[in-house]
Parts: C-alpha cells; sequence; structure tokens
C-alpha cells in the first residue's frame, strides 16, 4: 500500500506524532519529517520524493501550519501532482484553500479518534498493493468459537441465529451495551463489534447472508470472501481470524462446503482483499473426527498446488500468491464449470450414524462424481425445512436409511417419491420396517462394508439405466 504524507507544522510535532500512530495502528504507512527544525532548499528534495511516491497528502490544518510556507509549497506539489488531499483540523477554522474536501475534525487533540468514514476514504484513495508475495497460514483445528483466542471471529447470519452465532450472541446479550437487534445484519450487510470478555475473542464480525434455503456453494465461497474484504477495511490490524465451517449439517456436501470456503479464501488473497496485517486463518469444528477428515480434504487438493505449501510443523498449510511469470499467457477462453449434481441422504439425526454416513454411503456416491448431502439438524427451522425440500427436488438421487422408524425420514421418503427422484433404500439385516414398499427392495446390511459395496451397485445399475 502506498504511504500517507503528513504535512504539518513542526509546533504541532506531538499531534503529527499521535496521528500517525492511529494511522499506523489501521495498517496504513506513514511518512513524516522527524527533523523538528524548519526544512531548507537543499532538504526540500526528499520532502518532494516523499509526496511524489505517496498515495495521499494528509494536511494538519493548525493556526501554526496555516503561514507556514513549505506547508503551501507541500499542498502545491500534491495538487500539481494530482495527490488526493485530505485535511485534518486541529484547531481554528477550516482554510479557504481548501475548504472545498470534506475534512476531519480533530480538535479534540490527543484525545481525537479517526472516523470510519475518513478511514474508509484514505483506504479507497490508496493504491491496493499487489497480491503476489502476500502469504497467510491457514489451519484447521479443534476448538470452540466462543473460548478460541483470535484477534476475530467471524460468523454467518442467515436471516436467525443458528449455530454458532446462536451460542456467541447468547453471551453478547449479556453485555449492557449490545442490543441485539444490530447483529441481525441483512444480506450484504455486516456488524463488527467489541466482545468486552464475553468470548475470548475480542472482536467479533457478523456477515449478512441469504437464509439457509438459499445458501449454497457460492454463497460459501462469497461469505468467505467478504469476511476478509469487510476486515480489510474494518479492522486491518487483524492478525488472526477465526471461523467455523459453513454448510455441513444444513443440507450441504461437507467436502465441497469446505472446498468453497478455502476457495473463497485464496480469491480474496489474489486480489489483495484481505487485512494488510492478517497472518493466519484458522477453522474451528468441535468434532475431532471431522476435523480429521477435512485436513485429509484439504491434503488432497492442497499438497501439490502452487498456492500452497505445508507447515514445517503441525497440521497446515501457507497459502500464498506467487509471482507471475512472465513467460505464461492467460488462456483466451476459460471455460465454465457446471454445478455438481447432489445426492441427498435421509437418516436418523443421532452422532451413532455419522460413520454409517461418512464411510458407508458418502464413500460410493463421491466416487461416482456426486456431491453427498443430508440435514443434521434434528429440530429444522422453517427455512431449513425449504432447504430439505429443494435439495431434494433437485437431487440425481435419494437415498434413505429405513433401520429405526423415524417420521422425519419417511416425511423426505415420500417427498422424494411424490418428486419422482430414483431411489435407494437401506436398513440394517432384522430391521422391521414401518411399512411396506416393493419400490425399491431395500439393501440390507450388517457392516458398513457391505453399504459401501451394495450402495456403489445399486448407483451403477441406475446409471445404467439411464437414471443417473
Amino acid at each position: 500500500m502506498s504511504h500517507i504524507f503528513i504535512s504539518y507544522s513542526k509546533q504541532d510535532i506531538d499531534f503529527a506524532r499521535y496521528l500517525r500512530a492511529l494511522l499506523e495502528n489501521e495498517g496504513f504507512a506513514v511518512w513524516m519529517d522527524e527533523k523538528g527544525i524548519e526544512p531548507s532548499e537543499d532538504w526540500w528534495e526528499s520532502i518532494e520524493q516523499g509526496i511524489l511516491s505517496c498515495g495521499a497528502l494528509l494536511v494538519i490544518m493548525s493556526g501554526h501550519a496555516r503561514e507556514s510556507r513549505w506547508i503551501k509549497r507541500e499542498i502545491l506539489l500534491a495538487e500539481d501532482q494530482g495527490k488526493r488531499i485530505f485535511p485534518v483540523l486541529l484547531d481554528g477554522k477550516v482554510w479557504p484553500r481548501l475548504a472545498d474536501i470534506q475534512y476531519e475534525d480533530m480538535r479534540a487533540g490527543l484525545r481525537a479518534k479517526l472516523s470510519a468514514a475518513f478511514l474508509n476514504a484514505l483506504r479507497a484513495a490508496l493504491p491496493t498493493p499487489s497480491a503476489a508475495g502476500r502469504s497467510v497460514t491457514f489451519t484447521i483445528t479443534n476448538g470452540n468459537i466462543v473460548d478460541f483466542a483470535a484477534d476475530v471471529i467471524a460468523l454467518k447470519h442467515a436471516r436467525n441465529f443458528y449455530g454458532s452465532d446462536a451460542l456467541v450472541t447468547r453471551l453478547l446479550e449479556l453485555l449492557p451495551h449490545i442490543d441485539v437487534e444490530q447483529l441481525h445484519v441483512l444480506p450484504g450487510e455486516h456488524c463488527l463489534i467489541e466482545t468486552e470478555g464475553a468470548i475470548t475473542a475480542p472482536k467479533a464480525l457478523y456477515v449478512g447472508t441469504a437464509a439457509p434455503r438459499q445458501f449454497g456453494y457460492q454463497q460459501i465461497h462469497d461469505f468467505a470472501y467478504q469476511v476478509l474484504e469487510v476486515l480489510a477495511y474494518e479492522a486491518p490490524q487483524t492478525r488472526h481470524l477465526a471461523m467455523t465451517i459453513h454448510g455441513p449439517g444444513f443440507g450441504l456436501d461437507e467436502r465441497e462446503a469446505l472446498r468453497s470456503q478455502v476457495a473463497g479464501y485464496l480469491d480474496a488473497l489474489r486480489a489483495g482483499a484481505l487485512p494488510p496485517a492478517l497472518e493466519r486463518i484458522t477453522i474451528l469444528e468441535i468434532s475431532d473426527s471431522r476435523v480429521a477428515r477435512l485436513r485429509a480434504v484439504m491434503d488432497a487438493d492442497l499438497r501439490d498446488s502452487d498456492e500452497a505449501a505445508p507447515l514445517a510443523a503441525g497440521w497446515g498449510y501457507l497459502l500464498h500468491v506467487p509471482e507471475p511469470a512472465d513467460t505464461v499467457e492467460p488462456p483466451d477462453n476459460t471455460p465454465v464449470v457446471p454445478a455438481k449434481r447432489h445426492a441427498f441422504v435421509a437418516m436418523p439425526v443421532r452422532a451413532d450414524t455419522d460413520d454409517l454416513f461418512y464411510y458407508g454411503i458418502q464413500t460410493p456416491i463421491h466416487a461416482l462424481g456426486l456431491l453427498c448431502e443430508r440435514v443434521e439438524q434434528s429440530n429444522p427451522t422453517e427455512d431449513l425445512l425449504d432447504q430439505i425440500k429443494r435439495r431434494i427436488e433437485t437431487a440425481a438421487v435419494f437415498v434413505a436409511d429405513l433401520t429405526d422408524p423415524d417420521p422425519g425420514v419417511y416425511l423426505q421418503l415420500g417427498y422424494a417419491w411424490g418428486k419422482g427422484r430414483p431411489t435407494i433404500l437401506l436398513a440394517k439385516a432384522g430391521s422391521r420396517l414401518a411399512l411396506e414398499t416393493a419400490r425399491p427392495t431395500p439393501i440390507f446390511y450388517d457392516r458398513i462394508k457391505e453399504i459401501e459395496s451394495a450402495l456403489a451397485q445399486s448407483l451403477d445399475a441406475l446409471k445404467a439405466q439411464g437414471l443417473l
């Protein structure tokens, strides 16, 4: 990022130093004279170079500075070079010469703070640095979002409070200065708040998204990108960001959801749309088994990537944008990758069904090139019920485990039949089904390995019939 040149009178040096500290704390590079003497013609050359290479000229307007010929000269040079000028009023009145420019009122002196509008205007005026050469450490670890030590935790707000944002909100609403209504952010909006010890992270960022039924893989990508982009402006000093994985549990494929989220990080890194101080992004997950599965996905995807390198110690990757090769030109036409088809799975929502889903059902479905989706919420909201219906309606195949007489599973099965979805039924050997069905005959199994093999055969048969 280009630097900010501070133009000031030597009598205002204490305030100039204070202002520089405020700006540097926001991630800006600042150039200012610290000699404390009136410049001379011989010394003007270094001043001139500082202005010529700056992204913005910040003028401290005071009674002392008003009559300085050197400050007038600095303003004249900046105007001649087309530099953006940002007046800061320390005392007195606005100078007529700068009266047509919006100024920052800092007449409180060493107690004054920079406004968000002024900071945003500065960031908009300064060129975005090249993304090449930037790097961020990416990790996935076991942890709880409320007691994890990061600078900022980022939360998705999808019209209502679900999961992690509900948990954090219950703690934040105990603070006297928090109005929960301000956390109900609309899609495209955000709210960054100080947590004041309610959780371990000092800041929490709420980002508004579409409702669950409209929150798909592209929206996960956009959410991850937006989090980094917002922090670049609202909290550029952020060094460590923590988030959860989004999508699994609400009807989306675990692997594809993770890949979409990481793709959002990488696109933000390529565009330079992230906090300048950012060093680490951590995805938190309560379940040890899910941590292991997510890490395995990233190992497969990032191990040979030009934009990632394994960490020397511990699990994780250094995400980076490589320097462009002069001899490589982008292709003329970039093919559009179609949305992946998916299978939808209905089964009882219990922890003891995870192995059945991830190692018996998901494996052959992924092997066929389909995403594998299910809902892990035992009491789905109206929005989530709409999501379930939409995912069933668009599923390439519907799979249901009928081992237990679960009303929710049978309700989803009936809906899939009503929508004419190809269906595969499963049940543990010896189970008594709650309904008699001849279409299709269930696959009865004793062990998870048997499901993997039999389900693969059933999928192949549907494909051979042109139904898949």
